[in-house]
C-alpha cells in the first residue's frame, strides 16, 4: 500500500478513536432537548481503542481494494457507522440529524459511481429493503404485538438501500443478518441475552452497510 494510503488509514483510526466521545456529547444534547436526565454511561477507553482498531482495518481494506475516491466515501460512511452505533447503544435512537446528513452523501456516492441512471438501482434496492423490513415488522407484530424494529432503524436501512442500490441491498441485508445472528448466538451462549431480549439494531445495520460497500470489490467473492 502506498505511504499516503497508510497515512490515511492511521489518521482515520485517530478520528474514529474520538467519535465515541462525540456520540456521547450528542446523546447529552438530545437528552437536554427532551428535558430528560443525562445518560449515566461513560465511554470506556477499551471501546475507543476497539473503534480505532476497526477504523484502521476497514479503511486499510477499502483503500487497498477500491478506487481512492470510493474508498474515501466509505471511510466517511464508516464514521457514520461508529457514531450511530455508539449513540444507539447509549440512548437507543437513530438520530434524524445523522440521517439528514447521510442521505445526500449517499446520493452523491451513488451518482458518482455510475451516473443518474444508477438511481434506478437505488429504487430497486429500496423496494427490497422496504419489503424485508415490512415483512419482519408484520411477523413480529403478529407474534409479540409490537413492530419490533424502530422507525429510526427502518429509515436508516432505507438511506442505506438508496446508497448501495441493487444488488448492493442484497449484500447489505446478508451482512446485517450475519451480524445479528452472530450477536444473538454469542449473547445466548454467554447469557447476556434471552430469547425475548431486545437490543439496539444500528450496529448490525451499519455492519451490513459497510459489508455491502466493500464486498463487490473483494476478488472472487462476487461474480
Amino acid at each position: 500500500m502506498p505511504i499516503y494510503k497508510s497515512v490515511v488509514a492511521i489518521v482515520t483510526g485517530i478520528v474514529v478513536y474520538v467519535l465515541p466521545e462525540l456520540a456521547f456529547v450528542f446523546a447529552c444534547y438530545k437528552y437536554k432537548m427532551r428535558n430528560q436526565e443525562l445518560p449515566e454511561a461513560k465511554i470506556k477507553a477499551i471501546w475507543k481503542i476497539a473503534c480505532a482498531g476497526f477504523g484502521i482495518l476497514y479503511s486499510g481494506a477499502v483503500l487497498w481494494f477500491m478506487p481512492l475516491w470510493q474508498a474515501l466515501f466509505c471511510i466517511v460512511f464508516m464514521y457514520f457507522a461508529i457514531f450511530g452505533f455508539v449513540l444507539d447503544g447509549l440512548i437507543r435512537i437513530v438520530a434524524n440529524e445523522m440521517l439528514l446528513v447521510l442521505l445526500p452523501i449517499g446520493l452523491a456516492y451513488r451518482v458518482l459511481s455510475g451516473g443518474f441512471v444508477f438511481l434506478l438501482g437505488s429504487l430497486e434496492g429500496l423496494g427490497v429493503v422496504i419489503a424485508v423490513f415490512g415483512t419482519a415488522a408484520a411477523f413480529t407484530r403478529l407474534k409479540k404485538g409490537s413492530g419490533g424494529v424502530g422507525m429510526g432503524d427502518v429509515k436508516l436501512a432505507m438511506v442505506i438501500a438508496i446508497t448501495v442500490g441493487w444488488p448492493g441491498s442484497v449484500y447489505f441485508l446478508g451482512g446485517m443478518a450475519i451480524a445479528i445472528g452472530a450477536y444473538c448466538l454469542v449473547g445466548l451462549k454467554t447469557y447476556m441475552l434471552r430469547m425475548d431480549s431486545t437490543f439496539p439494531m444500528c450496529g448490525h445495520i451499519m455492519a451490513g452497510f459497510l459489508t455491502a460497500l466493500l464486498l463487490p470489490y473483494l476478488p472472487g467473492l462476487v461474480v
